[in-house]
Order: structure tokens, then C-alpha cells, then sequence
């Protein structure tokens, strides 16, 4: 029976002490996916806030937050796909996808 080891092997340089892992444990996201990240998390900030204030609100203040929130949601869904093209155009520059993939979908 082989024994398999479990861990990531470790490239071995000229000092031994020195060890570097073979995969990169850093994620890459492009400027444009930070932005969207940027604008999704303010987003989902805003939502919570309008949220609570639907709870605590009176009969009459309660269509214009839902309303918003509605709003709220769309803008979300917007970003989302904006975030996939995004990620579909860095994956295109990187090679991972073929130069005529389509990025709109």
C-alpha cells in the first residue's frame, strides 16, 4: 500500500530554510472587480440600514422604503452581472478563456 501525503509539495531552493509552496495562495482580482466588490458591499450596507428602518417605520413612511429597497435590489442585480463580465474579461486576459468568449451574457 503507497502512503500519499497529504500536503501541497514545496519547491526546494538553495536555502533550505527558505521554502516556498508550489500554489499560490493568493486570489487575484482585477481593479474593476475590486470596484464592484467596493460598490456591492456599500450596497448591502445601505439595504441593511433601509431594513431596519422598514421595521421601526410607520404605516405611511413604509412604501417609500420598500421602494427604495426595491431600487436597492435592482442596482444589486446590475452590479452582479457587471461583476461577471468582469470576471470573464480577466479570465479572457489571463488565457484561461478563449479570446472570442463571450463576455455578455
Amino acid at each position: 500500500m503507497r502512503h500519499f501525503d497529504t500536503h501541497l509539495p514545496v519547491i526546494q531552493t538553495d536555502d533550505e530554510s527558505d521554502q516556498l509552496p508550489s500554489c499560490s495562495p493568493t486570489i487575484y482580482v482585477s481593479n474593476e472587480e475590486v470596484a464592484l466588490f467596493a460598490a456591492m458591499r456599500e450596497l448591502r450596507g445601505r439595504s441593511a440600514e433601509i431594513k431596519r428602518e422598514l421595521k421601526a417605520a410607520a404605516e405611511d413612511a413604509r412604501p417609500a422604503l420598500e421602494a427604495e429597497l426595491e431600487s436597492r435590489r435592482a442596482e444589486w442585480q446590475e452590479l452582479a452581472r457587471r461583476r461577471e463580465q468582469a470576471f470573464v474579461r480577466k479570465m479572457i486576459m489571463l488565457g484561461h478563456l478563449p479570446p472570442d468568449h463571450p463576455v455578455d451574457r
